[in-house]
């Protein structure tokens, strides 16, 4: 039963990502060995879907990694959510398109290797693709959060120019503000 398999060593993985106890980067290992595993029987051709999420899952460990060379780890998550990317589209699946989109720009807002302002300007194609299933109506949160994210990124652009860069990034922060004053508004009554 290898689809029964691969699904245990997912939530086996899933399991480790979020386990209290023990020695936390040796949690992240396991995990990253379980997905690592699942990934063996839960191919691309045989089970996209699953392969997709099991490819984000393991994105997000290298993500959070601790042991080994952290400009590797992060490589290894962006090319895991690419991977994502090719079966979690906007079409097949938008939200988990969309949040693949949000977890590639963190990747790149973060990433060692590379042009440093080639990585700001991926992360804010990302974030940007990510806002188009992110509405304020369908996901105020999220969208809140995104473009927060947004403003980071344009206050931390290198190419433009920096003055209208931090218009940018003053604009995303002041709509990020004001949704959540009116989620938390909204909450109160």
């Amino acid at each position: 039963m290898p689809q029964y398999w691969a699904t245990t060593q997912n939530n086996l993985a899933n399991a480790y990502m979020e386990r209290i106890k023990g020695d936390k980067a040796e949690n992240i290992e396991n995990a990253i060995a379980a997905y690592t595993a699942a990934l063996t029987v839960t191919t691309r051709e045989a089970l996209p879907q699953y392969w997709a999420t099991t490819q984000n899952n393991l994105a997000n460990a290298y993500m959070e990694r601790i042991k080994g060379d952290k400009a590797e780890n992060i490589e290894n998550a962006i090319a895991a959510y690419t991977a994502a990317l090719t079966v979690t589209t906007r079409e097949a699946l938008p939200q988990y398109w969309a949040t693949t989109q949000n977890n590639l720009a963190n990747a790149y807002m973060e990433r060692i290797k590379g042009d440093k302002a080639e990585n700001i300007e991926k992360a804010i194609a990302a974030s940007t693709a990510a806002l188009i299933v992110y509405t304020p109506s369908a996901f105020p949160q999220q969208w809140a959060l995104k473009q927060n994210n947004l403003a980071n990124a344009y206050r931390e652009r290198i190419k433009g120019d920096r003055a209208e860069n931090i218009e940018n990034a003053i604009a995303h922060s002041s709509q990020s503000l004001e949704l959540s004053l009116k989620l938390s508004f909204a909450e109160r009554f």
